[in-house]
């Protein structure tokens, strides 16, 4: 008997990105304190399927030094840090552990991975994805990118002028 194909869902099937897997021992942090004056976002984001606390001079993946807070949103929040193989500064986004905001930023990684494939010059004016791994927190696991660093983000920019 010949199976019948489903008509009508239009849904393609998820291609899986491997995220590089970082084991427990990659880090140390002190993830019970949150520093409140660092955080614009409120402490109820902090809980299973949330953010991850983050504090100045942790170390993630035995590479990047957080050296500050950049920003935050709804999806995740995004630090500063200091590589240190490459001793240049990186923006490291830190998404909430909800499996639906960790397959958002799988899908994120795909299109930029896909971005730089097609764009071997760099011509195209995207952020760079430079790094990607998964960590493991209090409240989860969550995926983290590691980004260049660009300027200042358009509100900043507004409220100074």
């Amino acid at each position: 008997t010949k199976k019948k194909k489903k008509k009508g869902t239009g849904e393609k099937p998820k291609k899986v990105i491997p995220v590089k897997e970082e084991s427990p021992s990659d880090y140390h942090s002190s993830e019970d304190e949150v520093d409140e004056n660092e955080i614009d976002e409120g402490r109820g984001g902090y809980r299973k399927g949330g953010y991850h606390p983050v504090k100045i001079g942790e170390w993630y993946k035995h590479r990047y030094q957080i050296k500050k807070k950049l920003g935050w949103g709804h999806f995740s929040t995004v630090w500063l840090a200091q590589d240190s193989k490459t001793g240049g500064h990186v923006a490291l986004k830190i998404v909430k552990s909800a499996p639906h905001y960790t397959e958002a930023a799988v899908d994120e990684i795909e299109l930029l991975n896909c971005v730089v494939k097609h764009d071997t010059d760099g011509e195209k004016f995207v952020v760079k994805l430079l790094d990607n791994f998964m960590h493991s927190g209090p409240h989860g696991r969550h995926v983290v990118m590691v980004f260049e660093v660009l300027g200042k983000n358009i509100l900043e920019l507004i409220e100074k002028h």
